[in-house]
């Protein structure tokens, strides 16, 4: 019986199984020394992480950081009058300033004769008649912005600032509408007199002197009451101020 034997590896196999077997020993050698490099630059991180030192500057840096807190201080409360109500009683005044002065002027005219009531009428429709009714709107108006929120003494008093001013108004007007300018001055003289002394500029100083002692009331009770909230609110503001202050100071001490 013949024995059959392996085959004999031939010249090209030979080389090629060194090359391998080498190449398999040398990535073994390299792989502990991998492995030892990875394992101390772990330890080392761990090491630093784990330090007192880096530790400690971490939770101070967390620790140091500040909390802003904004907080608005109140504001001062603006002051209120009496102005839009005493605009509104001034206008509503006018028209009783001018009922009461058409009121006179018809009563003038009675009394001189029955028959100068049509002279009358055709004055209360002439520019001399609502001349002073204008200058006593813008009169009393300015009197009520001035005194705003002041009691009723201001109305009384200033009603005779305003009754000057009308009876000046109405002479102004009526001596206009005389045609007094250009004229002689002997002439002119004559109609400035009698406008001065004229019984319906009189009627119209009287009744600007009365009206606004009538309505001042109204116009004085508003400013009562603005003087009132203004006191109020001021107190309001100035306990919140203390407490926005006392709050602010806590903040800070902590």
């Amino acid at each position: 019986m013949a024995t059959e034997s392996a085959p004999e590896p031939t010249d090209d196999q030979a080389p090629a199984s060194s090359a391998e077997a080498a190449s398999a020993a040398e990535s073994a050698a390299v792989a502990p020394a991998a492995d030892a490099a990875d394992a101390a630059d772990a330890a080392e991180t761990a090491e630093t992480s784990g330090s007192p030192e880096s530790a400690a500057t971490g939770s101070s840096s967390t620790a140091a950081q500040p909390t802003v807190v904004f907080v608005t201080a109140p504001q001062p409360p603006k002051k209120r009058g009496a102005r839009g109500v005493g605009a509104l009683v001034a206008l509503l005044s006018t028209g009783v300033f001018a009922a009461a002065y058409a009121l006179l002027v018809l009563l003038i005219a009675l009394i001189g004769s029955p028959a100068g009531l049509a002279p009358a009428l055709q004055f209360l429709s002439s520019v001399t008649f609502w001349v002073p009714v204008i200058v006593f709107f813008l009169a009393y108006l300015l009197l009520v912005v001035i005194v705003n929120r002041a009691g009723w003494w201001a109305h009384v008093l200033g009603g005779f600032i305003v009754a000057v001013l009308v009876w000046v108004g109405f002479v102004g007007a009526a001596i206009i509408a005389a045609g007094a300018f250009g004229g002689p001055a002997a002439e002119v003289g004559t109609i400035v007199l009698q406008q001065l002394t004229n019984p319906l500029g009189f009627a119209a100083a009287i009744a600007a002197r009365e009206v606004p002692i009538w309505v001042g009331g109204l116009v004085a009770k508003r400013g009562r009451s603005a003087r009132a909230r203004n006191v109020e609110a001021r107190t309001a503001y100035e306990r919140e101020l203390a407490e926005h202050r006392a709050t602010i100071g806590a903040s800070t001490a902590v």
